[in-house]
């Protein structure tokens, strides 16, 4: 996550690079200047989302499909997963096959992504951290999938911890660019894969740009770098990290990633393509 020498401290941070817009399609209800009486300020629009895809895909992450419909309710499901305010509390919806992926942190297990936050204590950092979750869609492709966006808000009111180093709470009260998240369910009711994005708009908030846990970083007082897939020193920072290991991973060990996450891109590597390996 960082690198440090005896003058100052220093994070490398992703700031989103690219955005991507997809334009949204929607029905309204014309106004009929007519009627008698035109309720239109009562009217709510409503879309059910585009049919299933009809482009044909042979993927690695087809594992994440089923061809039973859910016998739960997935979207209340994860409206629950999401609203849970602690580690406990959300390590009851993971499967044992779990996976998170951010742009540039994992793959790595709910184990390993609770010490790496534990590491930097940003929980203690923000006690009234809120994640703020809405907008909670089904994918139209994948019934098990849920995706929703976040906006971490919160007030830095306690000391950071980085490692031995401490830094006092800025007070500041932050807010992070909104970003997407998804999770992918199996049919026993269990989160298989968790994935972050990056942020969707970096002028939004109060953090330059940076998200989630590197924008509670930034909020804390840490200064923002410049860090992106791809980028050769920080993939370098990052291994260097996961071999010291200690108080957190960027990703999880070998032997502790399931069989089924087929992708060997680790951290901020590019892409590979599992499915000609």
């Amino acid at each position: 996550f960082f690198c440090c020498n005896t003058s100052r401290l220093k994070v490398d941070i992703m700031l989103a690079i690219l955005i991507a817009f997809s334009s949204l399609v929607g029905s309204t209800s014309a106004f009929n200047v007519f009627a008698p009486f035109a309720p239109s300020t009562n009217t709510k629009a409503t879309y059910d989302g585009p049919p299933p895809s009809t482009v044909i895909t042979d993927s690695w992450l087809d594992v994440l499909k089923y061809d039973e419909p859910p016998k739960f309710d997935v979207l209340a499901k994860s409206i629950e997963f999401a609203t849970k305010k602690t580690y406990a509390e959300r390590n009851a919806f993971c499967a044992d096959d779990y996976v998170f992926r951010g742009p540039v942190f994992g793959p790595i297990s709910f184990a390993d992504v609770q010490k790496a936050q534990e590491g930097f204590q940003i929980v203690d950092a923000y006690p009234n951290l809120e994640t703020r979750p809405f907008g909670f869609t089904i994918d139209p492709d994948n019934a098990y999938r849920c995706y929703w966006f976040e906006r971490w808000e919160g007030t830095n009111s306690q000391p950071l911890q980085i490692g031995p180093n401490e830094l006092p709470p800025t007070n500041d009260n932050v807010k992070l660019p909104t970003h997407i998240m998804s999770a992918n369910w199996t049919p026993e009711g269990k989160i298989k894969y968790l994935c972050l994005s990056s942020p969707l708009d970096r002028f939004e908030g109060t953090t330059k740009g940076a998200g989630a846990i590197f924008g509670l970083l930034v909020g804390g007082g840490l200064s923002a770098g410049n860090a992106s897939v791809g980028d050769g020193m920080f993939r370098f920072q990052q291994r260097l990290t996961h071999l010291i290991g200690g108080f957190g991973r960027n990703w999880s060990l070998e032997e502790d990633i399931p069989s089924w996450w087929k992708s060997k891109s680790r951290g901020a590597d590019v892409n590979d393509d599992p499915n000609n390996m």
